[in-house]
């Protein structure tokens, strides 16, 4: 799989043709980040091993890095080995003023101390999601917490957070939000920010969890009160400081199945999962002698359901008739169907059966050609 998703990954251009990236990954894919990461974390393993080179302060983001040196040719040495070792070409941006921006956050080093703030782009035009758009009101209120958990999040002293709220409430009054609702959003924001402090916990002691009765009842408030008051009663904690916490659940289908301990659901038959790709052998006549006489799909719904619709109609139902002279049966199709591979994203899904496919070579698949073949061009590399 991996050697498929970065050897031979697709590409498709705007014209509709598609090709292969043989070199490098593609532009957009999830694994580009995770590359990136793993051979820069072996680049550094080895440069920042060496003291000669070694700065004060390295800090690196995907392939953004933020280093503090005692001169420039510290950083000279620095940049060479890095480049000796990785075979990269890396450009050097340096602070002006004491001052320089590290993703979308800016450093102020001019007072002996790290100050930060919110960086802004010369190219940034303060536009957001319209306050008098159509847009779902919660839309907009998200708007507002994410520029005010930035400034909370980057600024590292109240005067800045604030002269950062203030151009904020601005940014948001020009795109037509009003200034009450503003207001108050950030007033709940910075308050709920300063009362959540640091997390104590508390000794609550032994918590005992009942799960009474199969459903709840007009009386259940009078009911509790009655249960917990027996138990506390007649139960004692061991030690003197612990202090016994009554939970009721009442039991159902789903409490019953996901939260008893002592009553686990038992994991779903084959029939009754969904997300899969699933295999068919035919094992009638021939074709119990061909490996390849087999039919490979994917459903998002369950694989009972799927097979009822293959004895319906399909590709497997097909083969039957027209290759055995004969009806295929519930049983045959669910005795003979088995379960290649699972993911929740369809997408994954459609890639895992195009692989499968292509691996197999399904003799059904290709009678009834189901899905078609794309034309790629093995000659040409996207650059």
């Amino acid at each position: 799989m991996l050697r498929l998703c970065t050897t031979k990954a697709p590409f498709r251009c705007p014209q509709g043709q598609l090709y292969y990236q043989k070199d490098g990954i593609a532009m957009g894919s999830p694994l580009g980040v995770l590359f990136a990461q793993a051979f820069m974390s072996a680049v550094e393993n080895e440069v920042l091993s060496e003291s000669r080179v070694k700065p004060n302060l390295y800090c690196r983001y995907v392939d953004d890095i933020l280093v503090e040196v005692s001169d420039m040719s510290s950083l000279q040495r620095l940049k060479a080995r890095l480049e000796e070792v990785s075979g990269l070409s890396f450009t050097v941006e340096e602070s002006v003023a004491n001052k320089i921006s590290f993703l979308d956050v800016s450093i102020d080093a001019a007072s002996g101390n790290f100050t930060t703030s919110v960086y802004r782009k010369p190219t940034d035009n303060e536009r957001c999601l319209n306050g008098g758009s159509e847009c779902p009101q919660r839309y907009k209120d998200g708007v507002v917490r994410a520029y005010v958990h930035r400034a909370l999040r980057h600024c590292s002293s109240w005067p800045l957070v604030h002269q950062e709220l203030q151009r904020i409430k601005q940014v948001l009054v020009n795109n037509d939000y009003d200034l009450t609702t503003i207001d108050q959003q950030i007033q709940s924001i910075v308050n709920n920010h300063i009362n959540k402090g640091p997390q104590t916990t508390s000794n609550e002691g032994n918590v005992i969890s009942l799960y009474y009765k199969s459903q709840m009842t007009s009386g259940y408030r009078a009911e509790e009160s009655a249960l917990k008051n027996i138990i506390r009663c007649n139960c004692k904690p061991v030690h003197p400081e612990d202090r016994i916490k009554i939970s009721i659940y009442y039991q159902s289908p789903t409490t019953t199945s996901l939260i008893m301990k002592n009553n686990m659901a038992n994991d779903k038959s084959p029939l009754k999962q969904s997300n899969l790709v699933y295999h068919f052998k035919c094992n009638k006549g021939d074709c119990a002698l061909l490996p390849s006489s087999g039919y490979i799909g994917l459903t998002t719904t369950t694989l009972s359901r799927r097979l009822t619709m293959h004895l319906q109609s399909g590709g497997p139902q097909q083969h039957t008739q027209t290759e055995h002279q004969t009806l295929l049966t519930r049983r045959e199709i669910v005795d003979n169907t088995s379960i290649l591979a699972r993911a929740s994203d369809w997408r994954r899904l459609a890639a895992l059966e195009a692989i499968m496919i292509r691996e197999k070579d399904p003799a059904i698949n290709r009678q009834i050609n189901a899905r078609g073949t794309l034309q790629l061009y093995e000659g040409r590399r996207l650059t």
